[in-house]
């Protein structure tokens, strides 16, 4: 899943704070966040791993904490704490 965050400076905090989650290591390879370039307009696009990738490890919330392992360290935390709820929501009914 991708939403575009207008917000995203590109710095990939959030991706290196999910994969110290995932893996107790910097390894953005195994995030469950990715930040992608846009090519035009400002921003950022941010892609939620899907099922069938092997190495990114599905988002889970960070269920067992209050706040979000990439919510924590985001700059823009209050953007990407709502696309983050949105991605929840929209994993949800996927499963329903």
């Amino acid at each position: 899943m991708i939403f575009e965050m207008d917000s995203c400076g590109g710095c990939c905090t959030c991706e290196m704070a999910c994969s110290f989650k995932h893996k107790q290591e910097f390894m953005p390879s195994a995030s469950s966040i990715q930040i992608l370039e846009k090519r035009d307009g400002i921003g950022f696009y941010i892609s939620f791993a899907e099922e069938n990738e092997k190495k990114r490890i599905l988002c889970d919330g960070c269920i067992e904490m209050e706040e979000p392992l990439c919510v924590q360290h985001c700059k823009k935390a209050e953007d990407l704490k709502e696309i983050l709820k949105n991605y929840l929501k929209c994993k949800e009914k996927q499963r329903i």
